[in-house]
Formats: C-alpha cells, sequence, structure tokens
C-alpha cells in the first residue's frame, strides 16, 4: 500500500512538480515547519517533468501547491479531522505571512490553480447508483463512522466502505434505511450530508476531496440545490435540531498537537543525529534544509502554540539515539 501524493512549487511565474506513491505519509511533517524546510524536502525529489505523471485524481491522497509568488500554501492529505485542524492551526504560526488553503477537490485545486487541463487526472465519472460498491458491512460489524447522512431528525452513519454518498444522487434516499442509525458521534467524521427532500435541497460538508462536487451536482441531482459547507460540520448538526450531537474537535486538540510535534520530530530529528549521505538517502531533504536540533526547538513550539509546553527536543533526540 502506497500513500500517492503530488506537489508543485511555483516561482516567478513558472512552476516545478514531483511527487511520488509514498510521499503523501509524511506530506503533513514535511509541511509543518515552514516554508524554507518544505522547499528543502521537495526539492530533493527529482522533478517531474511529464503531464502523466500526475496521480489521478481518485488515488491521489496528498497533495500541495506551495505558491512563492502569491505566498500561498493550499494542501489536503488523508488526516481525520482533528489531526487536520492540529496541521492547519501550527501551519499559521510556522508560515508567518502565508495563506493556509485546505484543497476541498483535492489535487484538481492544484492542478485548476496552475491552469492545466483536467485530463491530466483522469476523473471518473459518477455514474453508481449503490452506495456500496465493493462491501456492504453487515449488522454484526462495528460501525467505523467515515461519514454522515441526516434527513430530518434523523442520523445515518456510513463506513469506508461506502461511496461519497453525494455521488449516488437520489438514488441513495432509498437506501437510508438499510444503514445504522446515530445519535452521538465520539468523533467528527470526514464528511456529512444533510438532505431535505421536500425543499429538495442538499448541504456538504468535507475534510476528503469531492472531486469537482459543486460543478457536477446539478447532472448528478436535477432540480436539487446544494450548499457547500467546506469543513462546517456544525451546519449539518443545526439542521438536525435535537437529532444528533457531533463531539468537539477541541477536546482532542492538545492530544492532536502533540501527536503532530511527535511525528514531525519522527521525521526530521534523524537528519540532525545520524549518519548519511548520497542520493539513496532517506533523509537527504531533511539534511538539505540544515535543521539542527537547537532549529527545531521553537519550530516545534510554534507548533504546539504558545499555550501548550513545549517538547525537549534535545532530549527526544538523544532517546531516538538510545
Amino acid at each position: 500500500m502506497g500513500s500517492r501524493a503530488n506537489v508543485a512549487i511555483r516561482m516567478d511565474g513558472a512552476w516545478t512538480h514531483c511527487g511520488s506513491d509514498s510521499i503523501g505519509y509524511s506530506l503533513d511533517a514535511y509541511l509543518a515547519l515552514g516554508p524554507e524546510p518544505a522547499l528543502a524536502v521537495f526539492g530533493a525529489l527529482p522533478a517531474w517533468e511529464d503531464p502523466a505523471q500526475w496521480q489521478a485524481e481518485s488515488v491521489c491522497e496528498a497533495g500541495a501547491l506551495i505558491d512563492l509568488d502569491a505566498q500561498e500554501l493550499l494542501f489536503f492529505l488523508d488526516v481525520d479531522y482533528h489531526q487536520r485542524l492540529a496541521l492547519l492551526d501550527g501551519c499559521r504560526r510556522t508560515w508567518p505571512g502565508w495563506t493556509i488553503r485546505w484543497a476541498y477537490n483535492g489535487i484538481a485545486d492544484v492542478t485548476d490553480a496552475l491552469g492545466l487541463d483536467r485530463a491530466v487526472l483522469g476523473r471518473q465519472p459518477w455514474d453508481d447508483t449503490a452506495l456500496f460498491k465493493w462491501h456492504k458491512p453487515g449488522p454484526e460489524e462495528e460501525l467505523v463512522l467515515h461519514h454522515v447522512i441526516t434527513v430530518g431528525t434523523t442520523a445515518y452513519g456510513l463506513d469506508y466502505n461506502a461511496e461519497a454518498p453525494w455521488s449516488i444522487g437520489p438514488a441513495l434516499l432509498d437506501q437510508l434505511f438499510e444503514l445504522p442509525r446515530v445519535t452521538t458521534l465520539p468523533r467528527v467524521p470526514r464528511s456529512g450530508l444533510h438532505l431535505d427532500p421536500a425543499a429538495r435541497t442538499a448541504g456538504v460538508w468535507s475534510t476528503e476531496p469531492l472531486y469537482g462536487l459543486t460543478e457536477r451536482f446539478a447532472d448528478r441531482w436535477p432540480g436539487w440545490t446544494l450548499r457547500f459547507w467546506e469543513d462546517r460540520y456544525l451546519e449539518q448538526q443545526r439542521r438536525c435540531g435535537s437529532g444528533f450531537t457531533f463531539a468537539d474537535p477541541a477536546d482532542l486538540a492538545d492530544a492532536s498537537a502533540q501527536a503532530l510535534v511527535d511525528r514531525v520530530l519522527r521525521h526530521w530529528v534523524p537528519a540532525t543525529t545520524m549518519p548519511g549521505g548520497g542520493p539513496q538517502d532517506p533523509y537527504r531533504g531533511q539534511r538539505d534544509a540544515g535543521l539542527t536540533v537547537d532549529d527545531l526547538q521553537p519550530l516545534t513550539g510554534a507548533l504546539l502554540g504558545p499555550s501548550r509546553a513545549p517538547v525537549d527536543v534535545a532530549a527526544y533526540a538523544k532517546a531516538m539515539l538510545d
């Protein structure tokens, strides 16, 4: 299993492009310390010249555009809601003066920003009418909540086996009665869809790629009106009255920030403490950044924010060597 990703860097009106089948696993750690460290990491990867090297939209799990001209970072990756909040919060401090934006359409937002033809992404049609294409969980299986659908005050849970519910169209309505009902959600899931069949309106929020929802909705849901709420899950809860409640992701904020810093240090400390070199060095990009343990200390403090106790990076590095 890999984690496919593409990264583009724009400077002086021109852009370069790189990627791999595994870099998506580490994109958060590479971006988290700010523009200079990130540019060193991605600059160490070979540039891709062939348009065919853009990952197909449906399998690209992470991506970014580092726009030095506009001082804008546009990105997405495969993380839960609370993990994403910690990363966005930290990046706003480690990328001072930059605009930090989430790519709600996934890699298509990156290629659109570069003015590329959508054909490079191999967009798949929305032609499924069954919510579960490969495996429909049985009633004995524990629900690992991925999406939540609400109609009136009733909420239905979907796991990761389901197709994106908004891609199914009105045929979705006849399949809801088979889904498990939920009332209290222990964590904010990846997306939500609220349907009002009487008014023929749909509201969608998501942190996963939407693959052109706003462009494709009218054809898939003829006569319906779409409201896109970006990541504002409370818009869905407000329309359900007392039907269900989301857990507050703020309850996980401290743990999420600490986990992010731990991931960052596991990616960056070895470049400061372990020998290596050459084109096959897995830490070549981090070494090119030239960060020391002393440099990492304030950067990880910025990721945590002023209200949290800092991590002792020197002690962390020593423990990795022991």
